[in-house]
């Protein structure tokens, strides 16, 4: 039970980092309750499932909660920028990813 839960856990772990940690690391946790809410409804049907899928969960929240701590993401932020439209100049929005350094206090 306990071995199920954890390899779930690290067999999903690794499809997060296929899609890129730096990037998603920034929506930990949405991430953290969608892994649970995926291994509790592929282990539903037993006690010893139910507690697998609970036991991957907290792996994979206390993996990201330490990758998020220690390596610099990415965070998709909003910005305006200005742009000429003849004589008239517009301020529209568009996104980008901003380094984020984890052991740099925010403003």
């Amino acid at each position: 039970m306990i071995l199920t839960g954890i390899l779930a856990g690290l067999g999903l772990l690794i499809l997060i980092f296929k899609l890129g940690i730096r990037r998603v690391i920034a929506y930990d946790i949405v991430i953290d309750v969608a892994v649970t809410s995926i291994l509790m409804y592929t282990f539903a049907g037993t006690y010893s499932g139910m507690a697998a899928a609970l036991i991957g969960g907290l792996f994979v929240s206390i993996a990201l909660w330490a990758i998020k701590r220690t390596i610099t993401r990415e965070e998709l932020r909003l910005t305006k920028t200005e742009t000429s439209i003849g004589p008239v100049t517009v301020k529209r929005p568009t996104f980008e990813w901003v380094e984020v350094n984890p052991r740099q206090r925010s403003k």
